[in-house]
């Protein structure tokens, strides 16, 4: 064999491991997604949590588009642990509605980018042991939060990025 040939087929070698360590750990999270008992939203196909997705630190990376908030005490604003948006965009927080994403209390738009320690101001305080979700929205131009043009961001399976919170008076330390 010559050198060029080995290189081809070490190629082919290499991107076959990589197919079947992504299919792997594709099973691997199917399996524990189904195991956890997670349904998925109403109307979208099920995925497991964000936090059984996450690749650092409970953060969900999708297309360049990732939130990551903590457990945190009641009050007027939630806070953004980080937001990274591959387009200008917004952090919605909505409210739980039946263990799906209700009313939206408030949103803040952010560039494109990464930012850390943000916060997003509510127009009512969230309400101890409640569950929210930070959620992703699109921003339509306009510059301008509106739920029925700015709409949520989603994976390449139409889930949207989001990350669930609980308030609490003490939250645990993250």
């Amino acid at each position: 064999m010559n050198a060029n040939s080995m290189d081809k087929n070490q190629l082919v070698i290499a991107a076959a491991l990589v197919v079947i360590l992504a299919g792997a750990a594709g099973f691997w999270l199917g399996r524990r997604a189904e195991r956890s008992g997670w349904r998925g939203l109403a109307g979208l196909p099920p995925s497991p949590p964000s936090a059984e997705i996450a690749g650092f630190a409970g953060m969900v990376l999708a297309g360049g588009n990732a939130v990551t908030v903590d457990d945190q005490p009641p009050g007027a604003t939630a806070a953004i642990r980080m937001v990274t948006l591959a387009r200008d965009g917004w952090v919605a927080v909505h409210e739980d509605d039946g263990g799906k994403p209700g009313r939206i209390p408030g949103a803040t738009r952010y560039n494109a980018g990464t930012h850390e320690n943000g916060t997003v101001e509510l127009l009512w305080p969230s309400e101890e042991g409640r569950v929210y979700y930070a959620m992703l929205h699109a921003d339509d131009g306009d510059r301008k939060f509106d739920r029925t043009k700015d709409l949520p961001i989603t994976d390449a399976l139409g889930n949207p990025i989001m990350m669930r919170f609980v308030t609490a008076a003490n939250p645990a330390p993250q």
